[in-house]
């Protein structure tokens, strides 16, 4: 486990890089979608959606837009929170009535779900896969 567990800590830390570098302030983190394009929240232009039909244009621009660098942080925090409370468990600084059953569902459920999207990556071992 400990070897998932560090593969999935390093891509929450190359998102989380990512991310910031996307947005050097809050302003610059908060993206909103236009007709055909997506702009920060401080006005300055992230992408242009432009070239297809104004509905798929909006389309992109809401996508791109709701993947903005701030919500990716959020999420992100949310992984780094499984994560430590799976590490807290394992090493029995948290207690639960229910201990070895959690135990039994991050190691074979949480884990390998949070490294699924990067199955492709190839650090990434197959028997990580969700059963």
């Amino acid at each position: 486990m400990d070897a998932l567990v560090s593969f999935v800590r390093a891509r929450i830390d190359e998102r989380w890089r990512a991310a910031l570098d996307a947005g050097a302030s809050t302003a610059d983190r908060r993206w909103s979608a236009g007709e055909d394009r997506v702009d920060t929240a401080a006005g300055d232009r992230v992408a242009r959606t432009e070239g297809g039909a104004a509905e798929s244009d909006r389309a992109r621009s809401a996508h791109i837009a709701g993947h903005d660098p701030d919500r990716v942080l959020e999420a992100l925090e949310c992984e780094r929170r499984l994560l430590e409370r799976y590490e807290l468990l394992s090493a029995g600084l948290v207690r639960s009535p229910d201990e070895e059953a959690l135990l039994a569902e991050y190691r074979d459920l949480v884990l390998p779900l949070l490294a699924l999207p990067f199955a492709d990556h190839p650090d990434h071992r197959r028997e990580w896969l969700p059963r």
